[in-house]
């Protein structure tokens, strides 16, 4: 009785890992216009065995965004563990930039997928671990200390929506990324004009963007 049960759940985890790593590889080349038997071929599995695990679409974007967010929040309390905290914090920058411009998805979706319930709480536990991250380089004097959690998930939001990003061969998002970060500095800092976004304020904004999104594509 214990033994079949165990080995078909066993085969529906390998199944599931199988279908997010190949859906991962079809979204990031193909974007939202990816398709579930396109997944299912890279997999080698039929449309049936995803549709077990993720009836729709959106629900197997959803867990690959959270995949993503869970790798970001990951990524930044290993860094929190750093001697230097502002190379750390630079380190997480670029890798997580890199991620966006190389991952079609991410960059398409990203504005909706924060009302998704498992990308949320992913992300509400990176952006505390960044805060942390960020004022441990301010106490060390390296990063200017006017600067928030928010500011950095804005910066990084723009760079993957610029123009930059799509020059995944020349690389040109990391010259934009090195002047985002030479902003970010301590040294030379001048004061900001305005204080910074609230995540109240940055959730308000960025569900506003979701409408405006919605709308675009429905007109």
């Amino acid at each position: 009785m214990s033994t079949v049960p165990r080995t078909m759940r066993a085969d529906a985890a390998r199944n599931r890992e199988r279908v997010l790593a190949a859906a991962a590889a079809v979204f990031a080349e193909r974007g939202v216009d990816g398709s579930l038997p396109q997944v299912a071929a890279r997999a080698g599995v039929g449309v049936a065995t995803i549709y077990r695990s993720f009836p729709t679409k959106v629900d197997l974007i959803e867990a690959l965004l959270a995949d993503r967010f869970r790798a970001f929040a990951d990524r930044l309390t290993d860094a929190l563990g750093a001697n230097d905290p502002w190379e750390a914090l630079l380190d997480v920058l670029h890798a997580t930039a890199a991620a966006q411009v190389t991952d079609r998805v991410f960059g398409q979706v990203m504005s909706e997928a924060f009302s998704l319930p498992a990308v949320r709480a992913e992300r509400e536990r990176a952006l505390e671990a960044l805060q942390q991250l960020v004022a441990r380089a301010q106490a060390a004097g390296a990063m200017r200390g006017d600067v928030v959690a928010e500011d950095v998930i804005v910066l990084l939001s723009g760079l993957a929506a610029s123009p930059s990003a799509l020059d995944r061969r020349g690389r040109s998002w990391e010259r934009q990324l090195a002047l985002a970060v030479d902003g970010l500095r301590a040294q030379g800092a001048h004061p900001l004009p305005r204080p910074p976004l609230s995540r109240r304020r940055l959730e308000r904004l960025t569900a506003e963007l979701r409408g405006a999104l919605a709308s675009c594509r429905r007109g």
